[in-house]
């Protein structure tokens, strides 16, 4: 039998649809406004309302809440994390052009900018992603790389909202952009193909971190749902360590990483940190949490065996 709570048709139907039609509609916005940078700017704003306002009408898990302050606060986090991420990405660029050009030419390597601009975002898309798969499977694997990176940060925040995509430690984004200018730049991508899978990457990714219900028949299989996404986020460890591509579930499929089931926390354990103890995550953890981290550290009977999620 499904975990999955009995909707109400006009549920179901929201569940089914909205993931496609946010897609679809921020990438034809995107190119009806000529594909510009302010386009993508616009892109990501409105996705980003629409999410916002399904998470208030139609909550997947309706007792988590967001108040003033904690919207606030996330926002802030967003808007630190965009800066940044923008600025990295000009340092990437600045030092791996050069590089990555003169291997590109030694390796007769191309961008097929013959292709339609849908088939190149598509192919930036999940290119990119498959990258960042494996950086992420392995950030889960190791004790070492989950403090280098950070991406406790992420994972410590309880009550899931698409505003939490951009609550990233600022030692994770050199991570986070890093796949995306590798292929691009690597290839050769145009500025286009490179707006158009920004905008779906993270569209996306809000959509997956969004608490409303989200899982289309068909795109589930290929596309990462926040129906997918939250049991990546579930504070339970075993739970937390499948679903690791943000945006191509597809990764996990071929690789055996996918799971599907309901997720009643999210959460490094059954606490959430404060704010400065989320920060300082990569040099102490709190007691109570349940990572990488702490389960290299402590022997294996510590941990009871009932904790996982189905």
């Amino acid at each position: 039998m499904s975990d999955a709570p009995r909707l109400h048709p006009a549920q179901r139907w929201i569940e089914r649809l909205t993931h496609p039609i946010l897609l679809v509609g921020a990438l034809l916005l995107w190119s009806t406004m000529g594909r510009s940078p302010d386009a993508v700017l616009v892109a990501l704003v409105v996705a980003f309302a629409i999410l916002m306002l399904l998470e208030k009408l139609v909550p997947a898990m309706p007792n988590w809440r967001l108040s003033a302050v904690q919207r606030l606060q996330l926002s802030g986090l967003y808007l630190m994390s965009f800066v940044l991420f923008g600025v990295l990405t000009q340092v990437h660029e600045t030092l791996l052009v050069a590089p990555l050009a003169s291997t590109r030419e030694a390796l007769g390597l191309g961008w097929p900018s013959s292709l339609p601009i849908l088939a190149q975002v598509l192919l930036l898309f999940f290119a990119s992603d498959f990258l960042y798969y494996w950086v992420h499977r392995a950030i889960h694997r190791w004790g070492w790389l989950w403090k280098a990176s950070g991406h406790g940060f992420h994972h410590a925040f309880q009550n899931l909202h698409a505003l939490n995509v951009g609550t990233n430690h600022p030692f994770e984004a050199v991570l986070i952009t890093l796949p995306m200018v590798l292929v691009a730049t690597l290839f050769g991508a145009g500025a286009e193909a490179v707006g158009g899978a920004t905008v779906l990457i993270v569209v996306n990714t809000a959509a997956a971190h969004a608490n409303v219900r989200m899982e289309t028949p068909g795109l589930r299989w290929l596309v990462t749902s926040a129906n997918q996404h939250r049991r990546h986020h579930s504070s339970h460890f075993e739970t937390s360590n499948t679903n690791f591509a943000c945006n191509a579930i597809l990764w996990d499929h071929l690789f055996g990483t996918y799971s599907q089931g309901e997720v009643a926390q999210t959460g490094i354990g059954p606490g959430e940190p404060t704010l400065a103890q989320k920060f300082l995550l990569p040099f102490r953890e709190p007691e109570f949490a349940d990572t990488a981290v702490s389960r290299a550290r402590k022997p294996r009977s510590d941990y009871s065996s009932g904790s996982s999620e189905r």
